[in-house]
Order: structure tokens, then C-alpha cells, then sequence
């Protein structure tokens, strides 16, 4: 009788990659960036196991290969690679690389317990994700690498011999596949015009130092920081002098602190300057420029003095913007200069916001919100389980109802449904009197675990009250009977976590739109913020959360969507408005992104309070889960216009090509 040694482990059901696997030793053009690399908790934790020839279970840890190999070839794609850990980020990187393990399998059949020579296939899938400094994904890709050879069995001994350098050939596959796709992306090269290029040395002018390409867009007025690269004479009089280094740290920040422009609204620039090099830096000064009328509302050089080695210096200046109507995106470009040669030369940073539009959705144009879009077409169709519970009334008529929670659920469940080619049999609705305590559980503990296997994604809905406990900040959802006095009543969603835990699935996608209340008895001031258990490293690859209120308070109903108002800008963004990048796919980070920014925006500026929606992971936290496609985008890339022949006039500073933001006119 055969022994098969094969456990499958993780299979992510993907379509993946079927190009060469030979070497690109040698002819690997790097990319002129320098991201941050984060490996998810399935590839620093990786292990393959199996049953050896006597039919027991080994197993043989390959996180410490995986990740050697992994940081050294894609350190081969580009300028430089950072590695990162934990939840730190590093200030000086020109956007992400996430990095996770999925598909994981051996193929080998022996004899059991007979000597022999016999062949063996090792296959290991992963993924990879590119996102810039603000979050959007430029790119992502999923690749296979095999390793193949023989392996020995004795003829007292259980063991396999020989099963770690078919690893190995495995592992370097992987690797040498990821950097072939990542150097032949057109993404990432088009993504490098916008970064501050190197110069040659000696070749850096007054001019050229203020007008270097822009670095990658930050959307949501994030704090942009790096060192700044390469060398040359000094800026004002092309002269050498003594060389030094700084750091700079710049954040932009809107008044209202919703990431938008609106007329008449204070934009504030603070500005930290480091001297990190061995020499006094003189003259310093802060730069301001870019395209569009943002930056005349600044003056174009701010003085910062001398700087002595090890010295910081901030400088903050703010004005009120008018003047943006019919411009869809303002840009801010700051850079930082020296009398003192700089080597590296200072490298611009770009804030690029949008500006709030005059008119607001109608209801004529939130009509259509309820039709579900449409399907998401992909290479390979991942099964998928669809769980939406909508609680807005309850059997205590003293608790406060959720207006459209019920709606919300349904509309929702019909959205997944449509987009994921979700079969009935593998969709659970329950509403109000059909959502009791004993219902949610049954369906998480019960009807779920029958309908998932290692290549399911599972979507979970919540529209309804939650609870927020005083002590532990844990939030407990609160079902058709019970109440937010009677906790004994109330479904934890740890509990949730718990089961979701123990289930052979890929991912799973939690979306709650929910108004929190705290226990009874405690003070809403001393409550601690909702617990939704993130973060935690075992969910980290596999769970996005995005949940449309992180405080204490009710979560907005949207009267003209006839929803709530996290959950209408989520089926707006599915409708194909969150599609960012425009690369024709809506993914759950983009989603997210969109729908939170929406929520701020139309929670103050119609209702005139603050509600701030949660995605967790954030970018740059090693999650792969946030490139997973929710939907098809609906707002295409625009046409590349024809490049004008260059004027013999023109000065010499660098040709960097523009990018268009917006739709051209």
C-alpha cells in the first residue's frame, strides 16, 4: 500500500502565473524606488508539512529560507529594498511591498517503508502587492515557482532525505518569478516619473532643485518624510563645498481634517528639517512649487537658517484657499535646498488633495443604488459564503431602532451575490425577528463551517446596534432579542473571530455598519475604544475589517440613498467609484479607503459632526487581504496624450513625464 505525501495547505484557489521560471540573472533592469518590504505572518511563519514514509506527520520550516530569498530578489528589482516588522513604518520609503504565502504542496508517492529513489514536486504560490505612500495599489500580481527532484526513503527509517534543496529550488523560483513580474510592470514604471530621480553628479542646478520630478501622490494628507538622494555642487553656486545630509518631515493638513479642499477652508504645511550629516548645512531653505493655483497661496522659498549637525528646525505656515473651482485635485510640492552641497540632494515630496465638489449626490443620481452591478469577471471564479444580518428593530420596543439596517443587509447580499456569482444555497440573510441570538449563532457555528473549504473568501454584513464594553473596549452585536441593558443577550464578535479562526477558509471580508453604545453603568468618557481584536498576527493576512463608526455614537442614516451612510458609499464604491488607481478593479483596500473618506466628508459637511469609519489592516502592514477584488471598476485609465516635440528653448533641467490625475478636459 502507497503512502501519498501531499497535505494541501492554504490553497487560495487562484489563477496563477505560467511564465518561465528560468533565471533573469543578468539582465534585470532595477527600478529607481526604494519601498518598504513587508512579509505577512504566512510567509515569516511558513512550514511545510506531510506524512513520511511510516505514514506520520513531519514537518519542515521554511519561513527563514522563504524570507532570505524573497528580500534578496526583489532587492534586485529595485533601487533598494527596506525590510520591515512589526507595525513601525519607516519615514524614508517610496511606498509598500506586501508579500504573503498562499498555495502550498508536495507531490510524492512512496512505497511504504521501502528503499528507494523517487520523485518529488514542491509547488509554493504567493502573492505580491506594490502600494504607493498613501495606500492605492499600482500593482499586484500572483506567481507559482516548482522545484523538482528526487528523494530517498531507507529501508529502516522513516524519513525522507533530500526533500530541502527541492525546497530551496522551489523557493528561488518563487523569488525570480516575483522580480521578473515586478521589473516588467509598466505600473511601477510609470510610477517612477513621479518620484524624485537621481542626478548625475555634478549636474544638480539651482533650477533643477526645485524642479525635479514629483514623488509619489499622497491622497489623504499622510506626513510624506525620506532622505533625500544623490550628489552635487552646491545648489546656489555650483561650486563643491563640504557635503552634509538632511532629513525632512512634511505634513499637510486641511482644516477640517477630512482630506478634501473645500472654498475658503485653512490648508496648514508643517515642515521638520533634520541635519543628520557631519558638516553645517547653510542657508536651508523650504521650497514650495507644483502645478495648479495651490501653490501660490504660499510663498515660493521659506528661510530655515543654518543647521548644525544633529540640529532639527520645524517651520509651520497656514492660509485659506479659494480660488479651486472646476479643479478636481490640488497639488503641493515641497522640497528642501542648501548653500551646503547636499549629498544626497534633497528629494521632493507631493501632496496631492481633492477638492470638494459644490454639489452633492441627489437623489435622482442615488436612485439607482439598490440595482446590483455588474458581475465581477476573473480567471478562475473563487467560491465564496455570504452571511448579512441587518438588525433595526428589536423585541424591547425601548431600544432605539437603526433606520434601513434591514434594508441594508438585503441590498448588500444582493450585491455580493450578484458580483462573486454567489449561488442561494451559499447565501445566509437574517433580519430583525429572524436575526435572534440563537439564529447568529447557528449560522456561525453550524451553516457556515458545512459551506467553506481552503479557497472560499467568506463576506460578513452587519447593519445594527453594538455594544462597547467599559472596561475591555470588546464589542458585542446586539440581535433582534436582546438589548444594550442585557448582556447576556448580546452575540460577542469575538466569538465571531473565534469561529472564523478555526475555519479551513482564504479570507474573509467583515463589513459593519454599526452604532455603538457603551454597557450599562459606564462612562462613555472612560470607555476605551471598540476592540475588534485587530491586528492580531494570525488575522493579519487573512481578515479585513471595515466598519463604518469607531466611536461611541449613532452611525448616520443617508436619507437620499435610503441607507446607512457607511453602507451606501460601500455599494457606491462596489458600483465601481472606489476603482482609485483605475486599473478596472475595485479591491477591498480602495473600497474601504473610498467609503471612509465619503463618510467624513458628508458627516460634517451635511450633518455637521464627525463619523469616522475603521479599515484595518492599513497599507504597509504586510496584508495581502487588501488587494482582494470586491468588484469591477467603472472609471477607466485615462488616454495618454501624445508627447509635444521639445522646444530648443525649453531649459535643461530633467524631462520627467507628467501624469495625468484626473480625466482630460
Amino acid at each position: 500500500m502507497g503512502v501519498i505525501l501531499g497535505l494541501i495547505l492554504a490553497s487560495s484557489g487562484c489563477f496563477w502565473s505560467k511564465r518561465s521560471e528560468k533565471s533573469t540573472a543578468g539582465r534585470v533592469e532595477p527600478i529607481a524606488l526604494t519601498p518598504s518590504l513587508w512579509l505577512s505572518p504566512s510567509v515569516t511563519t511558513a512550514s511545510l508539512s506531510y506524512a513520511n514514509a511510516c505514514g506520520q506527520a513531519d514537518t519542515l520550516l521554511i519561513a527563514d529560507l522563504l524570507a532570505e530569498s524573497l528580500s534578496k530578489k526583489l532587492g534586485q528589482g529595485f533601487s533598494g529594498v527596506i525590510p520591515q516588522q512589526g507595525l513601525e513604518q519607516t519615514d524614508a520609503s517610496d511606498g509598500f511591498i506586501e508579500v504573503g504565502l498562499g498555495f502550498k504542496q508536495i507531490e510524492l508517492a512512496v512505497p511504504q517503508q521501502v528503499k528507494g529513489t523517487y520523485p518529488v514536486t514542491v509547488t509554493l504560490g504567493t502573492e505580491l502587492a506594490f502600494l504607493a505612500e498613501d495606500g492605492t495599489s499600482l500593482f499586484s500580481t500572483k506567481v507559482q515557482g516548482k522545484g523538482r527532484g528526487d528523494v530517498e526513503v531507507g529501508e529502516q527509517s522513516c524519513a525522507v532525505t533530500g526533500l530541502e534543496p527541492i525546497v530551496q529550488q522551489a523557493i528561488e523560483a518563487v523569488g525570480e518569478n516575483l522580480l521578473r513580474q515586478v521589473t516588467e510592470s509598466s505600473q511601477l514604471r510609470t510610477y517612477v516619473p513621479r518620484k524624485a530621480m537621481t542626478p548625475p553628479a555634478g549636474a544638480v542646478t539651482a533650477n533643477q532643485q526645485t524642479e525635479l520630478s514629483a514623488p509619489g501622490t499622497i491622497r489623504e494628507g499622510a506626513a510624506a518624510s525620506g532622505m533625500m538622494s544623490a550628489a552635487g555642487p552646491s545648489a546656489f553656486t555650483g561650486a563643491p563645498t563640504q557635503s552634509t545630509v538632511l532629513v525632512f518631515h512634511a505634513i499637510v493638513r486641511d482644516e477640517n481634517q477630512d482630506h478634501m479642499l473645500q472654498q475658503g477652508e485653512a490648508l496648514t504645511v508643517e515642515v521638520e528639517v533634520k541635519n543628520s550629516g557631519q558638516a553645517e548645512a547653510k542657508e536651508v531653505e523650504v521650497v514650495f512649487g507644483g502645478e495648479g493655483a495651490l501653490a501660490g497661496y504660499f510663498p515660493p522659498t521659506v528661510a530655515i537658517g543654518n543647521m548644525q549637525p544633529g540640529e532639527v528646525k520645524r517651520t509651520s505656515m497656514t492660509n485659506r484657499i479659494a480660488g479651486l473651482e472646476g479643479t478636481p485635485r490640488a497639488e503641493l510640492l515641497l522640497s528642501v535646498r542648501s548653500q551646503t552641497t547636499l549629498a544626497p540632494v534633497p528629494s521632493p515630496k507631493q501632496f496631492e488633495l481633492l477638492v470638494k465638489p459644490e454639489k452633492w449626490i441627489t437623489d435622482a443620481e442615488a436612485s439607482d443604488i439598490d440595482l446590483p452591478p455588474k458581475p465581477l469577471v476573473t480567471p478562475k471564479q473563487t467560491k465564496a459564503v455570504v452571511v448579512a444580518i441587518g438588525v433595526g428593530a428589536f423585541r424591547n420596543e425601548r431600544m432605539m431602532q437603526v433606520k434601513y439596517a434591514g434594508r441594508d443587509a438585503e441590498v448588500m447580499a444582493g450585491y455580493l451575490r450578484a458580483i462573486g456569482g454567489v449561488p442561494d444555497e451559499r447565501v445566509r440573510v437574517l433580519v430583525d425577528h429572524y436575526a435572534l441570538k440563537e439564529d447568529i449563532a447557528e449560522t456561525f457555528d453550524e451553516w457556515l463551517p458545512k459551506h467553506v473549504d481552503a479557497a472560499t473568501v467568506v463576506y460578513v454584513y452587519f447593519s445594527g446596534r453594538a455594544v462597547v464594553d467599559g472596561v475591555s473596549g470588546a464589542v458585542s452585536l446586539v440581535p433582534f432579542d436582546g438589548a444594550t441593558t442585557a448582556t447576556k443577550r448580546l452575540y460577542p464578535v469575538r466569538r465571531l473571530q473565534e469561529t472564523l479562526s478555526r475555519l479551513p477558509i482564504q479570507r474573509a471580508i467583515m463589513m459593519f455598519e454599526v452604532s455603538l453604545d457603551p454597557t450599562p453603568g459606564a462612562s462613555p468618557a472612560a470607555t476605551p475604544h471598540a476592540d475588534w481584536g485587530i491586528g492580531a498576527d494570525d488575522e493579519q493576512d487573512q481578515v479585513m475589517w471595515m466598519v463604518g463608526n469607531r466611536s461611541l455614537q449613532e452611525a448616520h442614516a443617508y436619507e437620499p440613498g435610503k441607507h446607512g451612510l457607511f453602507t451606501y458609499h460601500l455599494l457606491r464604491g462596489m458600483q465601481g467609484l472606489a476603482d482609485i488607481d483605475r486599473d478596472g478593479t475595485v479591491v477591498a483596500g480602495e473600497l474601504c479607503t473610498y467609503a471612509r473618506r465619503e463618510v467624513i466628508d458628508v458627516a460634517r459637511g451635511q450633518f455637521g459632526n464627525a463619523q469616522h469609519p475603521l479599515c484595518s489592516p492599513p497599507p504597509g502592514q504586510g496584508a495581502v487581504v487588501r488587494i482582494h477584488p470586491m468588484a469591477k471598476g467603472n472609471n477607466p485609465k485615462p488616454s495618454v496624450p501624445e508627447k509635444a516635440p521639445e522646444s530648443v528653448a525649453e531649459s535643461p533641467g530633467p524631462s520627467g513625464q507628467s501624469m495625468n490625475v484626473g480625466p482630460e478636459k
